[in-house]
C-alpha cells in the first residue's frame, strides 16, 4: 500500500466539520487525501466513518472505479488498528457502515451491523487513508504479502474446496444474478502460507489491471462470505473471480483475477 498524491478529490456535502482541533482528545485524518485535517472527539461523535473519509478528499490515480482501492485504518489510543475497504463501509456498495460514538475516553468507532465487536476501536486517535497501486501478475494467481510471492494456477485452485452461493447485484447492464462457485479467499491465502489477520486489506486484481480492496473481516465479522469463484453458473473459469457476497453493486465482482496482494 502507498498514499498517492495527485489531485482528485471526491467531496460531497456531507456535514463533517473540519479544521483543527484542540482539546485532550484529537483524531487525525491523514494520508492519500487532499485534506488532512483534525477533529475532537465531540466533532466526530455520531458521524460515519466514509463521511469523515470523503471529507478528507482521498487522492486517487487514473482508472476505472479506483476508489474500490481506497482501504482506511483506524487506530486507538493503544495502538489497536483496524483497517476497512472504503468500498464496504459505502452505502451504495458494501452498506456497512462504521460509526462513531461517544466513548468512555474520546470517541470509539463501531460497526453496528457486525455480529461481533472484534472491529470495534476504543478512543480513536488516527484514520489513516491509503490507495493500493497492486498491479496484475503475468502468471496467475500471484499472491503477494511484503516481498513474499507465491503462484497459485487456476487449475490448482479449481481443485480446492468449493462454496456454492447465489450472488446478486446491480451492474451497469442491471440486475445481475449468478451462481459462484469456489474456494474461500481465507482459503487460498493460507494456501500460499499467507496468514492476514481479519483486517487486513487483500485487493483483488484482474488481467486487465481493474483492482478492489476487501478484508477478510469482512466474512469473520460482517457474516459475508469472501469467494474466490472457479465456476459461474456451471462454466468453468479459464480465471477466478473475486466475490464479495453482500455488496449492492457489482464493482468489487473482479473478474479475471491474476493477483491478490495482501496488505
Amino acid at each position: 500500500m502507498r498514499g498517492i498524491v495527485v489531485g482528485l478529490a471526491v467531496v460531497v456535502g456531507l456535514g463533517v466539520g473540519g479544521g483543527v482541533a484542540t482539546g485532550a482528545e484529537v483524531v487525525s485524518v491523514g494520508g492519500a487525501v487532499a485534506a488532512p485535517t483534525s477533529y475532537s472527539a465531540g466533532e466526530l461523535a455520531g458521524d460515519g466513518l466514509r463521511q469523515v473519509v470523503a471529507a478528507a478528499a482521498p487522492v486517487l490515480p487514473p482508472g476505472k472505479n479506483t476508489a474500490l482501492r481506497v482501504t482506511v485504518r483506524v487506530t486507538g489510543s493503544e495502538h489497536r488498528s483496524v483497517t476497512f475497504a472504503l468500498a464496504e463501509i459505502d452505502p451504495s456498495i458494501g452498506d456497512q457502515p462504521a460509526v462513531f460514538r461517544a466513548g468512555r475516553h474520546g470517541v470509539d468507532l463501531t460497526v453496528p451491523g457486525d455480529r461481533n465487536a472484534s472491529r470495534t476501536v476504543a478512543d480513536v486517535r488516527t484514520v489513516t487513508v491509503a490507495v493500493s497501486d497492486a498491479g496484475a501478475a503475468d502468471r496467475a494467481v500471484r499472491v503477494t504479502q511484503g516481498r513474499r510471492a507465491v503462484t497459485l494456477p487456476p487449475a490448482l485452485l479449481a481443485r480446492l474446496p468449493r462454496r456454492t452461493v447465489t450472488a446478486k447485484f446491480n451492474s451497469d447492464a442491471g440486475p445481475q444474478t449468478h451462481t459462484e462457485s469456489g474456494p474461500p479467499l481465507a482459503l487460498v491465502l493460507l494456501l500460499a502460507g499467507v496468514l492476514p489477520t481479519s483486517g487486513e486489506p487483500v485487493v483483488a486484481v484482474g488481467s486487465d489491471g481493474y483492482g478492489a480492496a476487501v478484508t477478510l473481516a469482512e466474512e469473520s465479522a460482517g457474516g459475508r462470505p469472501l469467494l474466490l469463484s472457479t465456476v459461474e453458473d456451471g462454466e468453468p473459469l479459464a480465471l477466478p473471480r473475486l466475490v464479495p457476497l453482500g455488496d449492492l453493486k457489482g464493482g468489487r465482482y473482479v473478474s479475471g483475477v491474476t493477483a491478490l496482494a495482501v496488505g
